[in-house]
Parts: structure tokens; sequence; C-alpha cells
């Protein structure tokens, strides 16, 4: 998606600018389904690359938002696989 055509307020460039970086975001976490330090870890691994990404734009609230939300979908997706037993081998791409 091109963000560059919101509108020239510096609040939306902000967001624009956010919304990119979170776009290049490419999770692929490896875990043991079957330790829950390992799926901690994992999830924790997932948190820090997304806040790296919008590290530059902290405190804007839609980019928050939207960070949050992302995180919620991956750690779905993440303990769906477990659930369902798809977790088992290679890492899986999140995002």
């Amino acid at each position: 998606m091109d963000y560059r055509a919101w509108p020239d307020d510096p609040a939306d460039a902000e967001a624009a600018a956010a919304l990119a970086a979170l776009e290049q975001v490419t999770l692929t976490l490896s875990f043991d389904p079957d330790d829950r330090a390992s799926i901690e870890a994992a999830l924790g691994e997932l948190d820090a690359r997304i806040d790296a990404a919008i590290a530059p734009f902290r405190g804007h609230p839609f980019v928050e938002a939207v960070a949050r939300q992302i995180k919620d979908e991956c750690r779905y997706r993440v303990l769906e696989q477990i659930v369902t037993g798809a977790a088992a081998g290679s890492g899986r791409t999140l995002h």
C-alpha cells in the first residue's frame, strides 16, 4: 500500500511511515510447542521485533494501536498452531 498519498499533516505522515516500517517486518519464529519457556521466548521475540520497528514512532496513538493489533494477531496464530499441532517442525512466518 502506498501510504505517501496521505494528507500532509505531520501526524498522518508519521503514521504512514510507521505503517510502512511495520509492513517490512517478517516474523518467523521457531519454538518447541511442548516447552512453555520456548513459547514464551518466541512471543517475547515477536514483541521485540514489532517494538523495534515502531521505536521511532513511540507515543503515536494510532501506531501503538496497530502494533498491539499485529502482536495480538501473531500471538493468536502461534497459540492456534500449538493447539492444532501445526507448530511442529520449522518456524512459521506469521506476518
